[in-house]
């Protein structure tokens, strides 16, 4: 039996290339869920039209969401924080200098994601073992089963789709104006290593034998009440009906053992039931880069032995657009990434920078109210023309270029596990690079007509953008704490890790389309092994 150990984005993409491939698959996984209430009332709210919904309507989805200058903290699904929960059950995680978590939700974190989807540039993974011809055919498949919302653009000629299904989405009335202004410069800002065009989504733009389309109802943010956001948790109801495909949730690994014939799988139920353990002929690994990573040193007995966790580092950046869009708060509109802005200015650095735009949404306004506090009401009126002005960037950095996170396994006196999270502090070239890349935004501030506000540059702990990975990275020549190209780390020759957590590093464009492509492909090569 091949076991899948994990329902997220990656999990999901391995299970789908071994059942097409004619094989067995049992997946297993914690599998927490939205609650039965709130499903309910999500439910009730997808009968209802979208010019009926009122404010108490929506209530129960913005519960628990508290947004400030600096963001929103850790984002809920429909108000819940159930892919958060649970997640001390193998070990008390503990951060010092980082921000970050694991999640054992049914489809990990793509209940909560941004559903950005750009592949990776062969300039910014020169020093993997494979290359993006190796991915390239299976950034084909994992977009052949899934929507996507993007245009044939400026950044096609750079990022290829990988598919004909493409069907984009309607931009808001201040993204639209944005990408004109953009697009009147582009020569010059071209010449200055700046490329830009429309976002590309995992979402359903149009209706089809799959479902209705985007309905621009602005919920994004909180949960799609219609389900048009790509969440691996469906492609699991949807292979339960495979004859070859067996789900088991209430599962939690806790480490593996390889033996002669195969891999046992060691776990234990989330209420802490031992169980017996799994036989398995072959195992993919697919928990996240977290508990992956906590899987694996338990599994090799590595305690309080650090390995690094690459990450991306993450930052935000408003820019005040010299002409308001009027009425943003009334229009429909979808409030996930609008467009996407790519540097590779040699003078900045050399690899990708990425940037995300977002336009109005109204956590914009929940922000003002917790600054302003009581002032808030009397001041709102006057705030109206400037959240027609107000873009968010959303940015990240090359892994090589961004602090890293030391994770390490201990054992406490009373036999229970401990993974600290030990983030560096930001360095003087890091924190030069970011200088540099608002320096350039603001230049060419009359081809963006907006102004950077530099002075409100936020870049959180290592780890909150949750772009990581490659504590066990591949290698043509794996040593100690690596993997081969197959996702093998040294010691394992039946078990194959799918998630980031192999990645020789983080490039800035966007992760989890590259993680599910590099599933693909390595569940695409079990027959040949």
């Amino acid at each position: 039996m091949i076991y899948v150990i994990g329902s997220g984005p990656s999990g999901m993409t391995a299970a789908q290339a071994l059942l097409g491939a004619g094989r067995s698959v049992t997946m297993l996984d914690a599998g927490n869920e939205l609650e039965p209430q709130r499903k309910r009332s999500v439910e009730n709210l997808r009968l209802t039209d979208p010019p009926l919904w009122h404010g108490r309507n929506v209530a129960f989805l913005k519960n628990n969401v508290a947004p400030d200058a600096k963001g929103i903290g850790l984002k809920y699904l429909f108000g819940s924080d159930f892919p958060y929960r649970d997640v001390d059950r193998l070990a008390a995680i503990t951060g010092h200098g980082a921000d970050t978590t694991p999640s054992l939700a049914k489809g990990g974190f793509s209940n909560i994601w941004g559903a950005s989807m750009l592949p990776y540039l062969q300039r910014d993974i020169g020093r993997w073992p494979i290359t993006i011809a190796d991915l390239a055919p299976h950034y084909r498949a994992v977009l052949g089963a899934m929507d996507l919302s993007a245009r044939t653009d400026a950044l096609s000629e750079l990022f290829p789709l990988y598919t004909e299904r493409a069907v984009p989405l309607r931009p808001s009335r201040q993204a639209a104006a944005l990408l004109a202004d953009l697009e009147k410069h582009h020569a010059r800002l071209s010449a200055a290593g700046i490329e830009f065009g429309s976002s590309r989504l995992a979402v359903r733009a149009e209706s089809s034998p799959d479902g209705p389309g985007c309905v621009y109802c602005g919920l994004c943010m909180y949960g799609c009440p219609y389900d048009l956001i790509y969440n691996a948790a469906f492609s699991v109801a949807r292979l339960s009906k495979h004859p070859n495909f067996t789900y088991i949730p209430n599962v939690i690994v806790q480490k593996l053992i390889e033996t002669a014939a195969g891999a046992r799988i060691s776990a234990i139920t989330k209420e802490g039931a031992a169980l017996d353990d799994f036989l398995a002929e072959r195992v993919y690994l697919a928990c996240g880069v977290i508990s992956s990573t906590q899987i694996i040193l338990e599994s090799l007995q590595a305690f309080d032995r650090p390995v690094t966790l690459s990450d991306s580092c993450y930052f935000l950046l408003p820019m005040l657009r010299l002409r308001g869009t009027p009425g943003v708060g009334d229009e429909p509109l979808h409030t996930l990434a609008q467009a996407f802005v790519e540097i590779f200015n040699p003078d900045i650095c050399d690899k990708t920078v990425h940037l995300q735009v977002y336009t109005y949404n109204d956590l914009y306004d929940g922000a003002f109210k917790k600054m302003l506090g009581p002032l808030y009401p009397l001041l709102r009126p006057a705030l109206q023309p400037a959240l027609g002005r107000l873009l968010i960037l959303q940015g990240y950095l090359h892994s090589d270029l961004s602090p890293a996170v030391q994770v390490t396994l201990s054992r406490r006196v009373d036999g229970s596990r401990e993974l600290r999270l030990e983030g560096q502090t930001m360095s003087d070239a890091t924190r030069s690079l970011l200088d540099r890349v608002g320096k350039l935004l603001r230049d060419h501030w009359f081809s963006f007509r907006a102004l950077p506000a530099l002075p409100m540059l936020h870049v959180p702990l290592p780890g909150r953008g949750f772009h990581s990975g490659g504590t066990f990275p591949m290698s043509n020549s794996p040593r100690e704490f690596e993997s081969d190209v197959l996702g093998r780390p040294t010691g394992f020759s039946r078990v194959h890790v799918v998630d980031s957590t192999t990645l020789p590093s983080i490039p800035a464009t966007t992760i989890t389309l590259s993680v599910m492509a590099n599933a693909h492909r390595i569940a695409s090569r079990h027959d040949s092994i």
